[in-house]
């Protein structure tokens, strides 16, 4: 980096903002914090939802999680708080045909999780829910991770989109094509995701072609925009 002329930016002080819970419907156990570590891809998933700032107005983002290979199965970015940004981001992150069966769905206490239509869902596609403890963000650390990542990478010093489209446009863009393909984690090795799904569908079976992905999974043909 010094090599380069580059540094790095500093990510502000992190304030949890707490996603309003529906006290009338019982919360899921946290099932998670006793699950062993993720072996393959598709049997944890973690998911949240965040704020965008545009001078249009708020936009939401919910993103679903692949513990094993940090890539970003599913998202939905919408208008409307309500619970079809959930389900709609669960669908995505279905069609990616990784998700297992009895996968554990790991999430805050939100309104929007504890829905009756986003369990049924959950039951329908044989999800497993599990929710963090109360009042505690930080038990949904890997998903709010993504968000600090894309907020500290995409939004320049915090300053709001000049539109809902760009803001559309920048967040398609930085999923899609940077954090999913391009963007290196320390917990992967210093791999993208896709990168790492790849070495590890090839480990599975080496006589795979060299790009595995693209042949076999429909998130690896655009399908997750």
């Amino acid at each position: 980096m010094r090599e380069a002329g580059l540094r790095a930016r500093p990510r502000r002080p992190y304030h949890p903002r707490t996603t309003r819970p529906d006290h009338a419907a019982h919360p899921s156990l946290n099932r998670l914090a006793k699950a062993p570590v993720a072996q393959s891809p598709g049997t944890h998933l973690v998911s949240d939802i965040t704020y965008v700032p545009t001078k249009e107005g708020w936009l939401y983002l919910a993103v679903v999680m692949d513990l094993f290979s940090r890539r970003i199965l599913g998202w939905k970015l919408a208008e409307s708080l309500h619970t079809p940004l959930v389900t709609a981001a669960l669908r995505k992150a279905m069609n990616s045909d990784l998700v297992q069966h009895n996968a554990l769905f790991h999430s805050d206490r939100g309104c929007q999780y504890s829905a009756s239509s986003c369990r049924e869902f959950l039951t329908h596609h044989r999800l497993i829910q599990s929710m963090s403890a109360a009042g505690y963000c930080y038990d949904n650390a890997f998903a709010e991770s993504v968000f600090a990542s894309l907020k500290s990478e995409l939004i320049d010093d915090g300053l709001p989109f000049e539109s809902k489209r760009e803001a559309a446009t920048a967040i398609f863009d930085y999923i899609g094509c940077f954090y999913n393909r391009r963007r290196l984690h320390s917990s992967l090795g210093y791999r993208s995701p896709d990168d790492f799904l790849r070495q590890h569908f090839q480990n599975l079976n080496p006589t795979l072609n060299t790009n595995p992905l693209r042949s076999t999974y429909p998130f690896y043909r655009g399908k997750t925009s």
